[in-house]
């Protein structure tokens, strides 16, 4: 009888063991930001018997996209994975991503209307292409003013709200405090990225490129674009920003700055640098003429190849990950934004802003919040962009010939994305 029992019982685990779906996901999480997702996986493989996530962290950003574009080719993807959305257009263009509407709007496994509308719009329209949904949102974080409020205390100032009151602050923060000829605290830090730029293009109501005609077309040469440059050496002449090619958490900390603009994914880092030297706090991007800004961040995508059960599997995880509790379970421990409106009434939200009020703030604007260009060239871009910003705040080039190398460039990718 009791050998009867064993085998029962081990014909029952091979029976378990094969009813499973694996499905695997592909992501570039490390550090703490990995072993959170890991608790997301593991809850979720508890919960859900039947399927298995094998998440698989593949290495940064660069390398996943690499793998990625090589494994379409091989035809050899996962069942998910992480991507940026101008990943998403290039492997969209091989045919090797799945729609999702058909799985949204199925009436048993499917979103209602109310809970995808849940989903911020912003987002919701990035993962989006005419009216297909290919992605939906993960790792989303937004643009804020980080700043010293000991210093702005000390100087008596308020936080900037517009361009002009950041040009403003920064001069007044601005000091040689021992005197000897060289400034010790600059007002603002920036980096010499595409990123910023694109931050202070976007508030002045500029961009990049602009969608005319049915394409994307270069939109660098323009006044706007102009106006951002001038404004950039304007604080350089009158030496009241500190900048560099790395991030600005480091002279934060150092109380080398006493302000600058970064995404919400720094507040770790932020946090670690100024640890037992003073307060600091975040506020809202300084509008510009417009207050539109930019947002940073991946999606979750699914491949075709997979088989129609482990496509349903990956719907459910999917599912999972974008569910109010795991969303704000995930914004809290990674500092990323939740990406449901109806995360923020979860009971862990709730005692999080408790301790941490600053974690409202970023959510303020997420209705002005605009996404890059859906396209497969949109890193080229990027690159072409951030070699015409550093080269220029660093002197190697006047601003008329930085504008006309960029544009020239930037037309030359756009025509490799049109095939012309």
């Amino acid at each position: 009888m009791k050998k009867l029992l064993v085998l029962l019982f081990v014909i029952s685990l091979v029976f378990f063991a094969f009813s499973q779906t694996k499905i695997v996901f592909w992501h570039a999480m490390g550090g703490g930001h990995g072993k959170t997702l890991e608790q997301i996986v593991q809850n979720f493989n508890e919960t859900h018997p039947d399927i298995q996530v094998e998440a698989i962290y593949v290495g940064n950003y660069g390398a996943l996209s690499q793998k990625l574009l090589a494994g379409a080719q091989a035809g050899e993807l996962p069942t998910i994975s992480q991507a940026y959305s101008n990943w998403t257009a290039k492997l969209i263009q091989s045919g090797v991503v799945q729609s999702l509407n058909d799985f949204i709007n199925d009436p048993k496994i499917g979103l209602t209307k109310e809970e995808w509308e849940d989903i911020y719009k912003p987002l919701r329209d990035n993962g989006t292409w005419g009216d297909t949904v290919y992605a939906v949102p993960f790792n989303k974080s937004l643009y804020v003013l980080y700043y010293n409020v000991d210093l702005f205390t000390l100087y008596g100032l308020d936080v900037p709200k517009s361009i002009n009151e950041l040009y403003y602050a920064a001069k007044v923060l601005t000091e040689d405090i021992d005197g000897d000829g060289t400034i010790d605290q600059y007002g603002l830090g920036f980096r010499t990225t595409v990123d910023f730029f694109n931050i202070l293009l976007t508030l002045r109501g500029g961009s990049i490129l602009r969608f005319e005609n049915g394409k994307w077309v270069s939109n660098i040469d323009s006044p706007e674009t102009r106006e951002v440059l001038t404004f950039v050496k304007k604080l350089i002449d009158e030496g009241i920003a500190y900048y560099q090619g790395g991030y600005m958490d480091g002279p934060f900390g150092q109380q080398k700055i006493a302000m600058f603009i970064g995404t919400i994914a720094s507040k770790p880092y932020v946090n670690k640098s100024t640890a037992g030297k003073f307060t600091w706090a975040w506020a809202p991007v300084p509008v510009w003429k417009t207050r539109k800004v930019p947002f940073a961040g991946t999606d979750i995508i699914m491949f075709a190849n997979a088989s129609e059960e482990e496509k349903k599997a990956a719907w459910e995880f999917m599912k999972y990950l974008i569910s109010p509790e795991v969303t704000a379970f995930w914004a809290i421990n990674t500092g990323y934004i939740p990406v449901r409106k109806s995360a923020l009434e979860t009971n862990i939200w709730k005692e999080y802003l408790k301790t941490d009020p600053l974690a409202e703030v970023p959510l303020s604007q997420i209705d002005n919040a605009v996404f890059d260009p859906q396209i497969g060239v949109w890193y080229e871009i990027r690159t072409v962009v951030g070699n015409m910003f550093s080269d220029f705040v660093n002197g190697k080039v006047d601003m008329e010939t930085a504008i006309k190398t960029a544009d020239d460039q930037i037309k030359k990718y756009l025509a490799e994305e049109y095939g012309e």
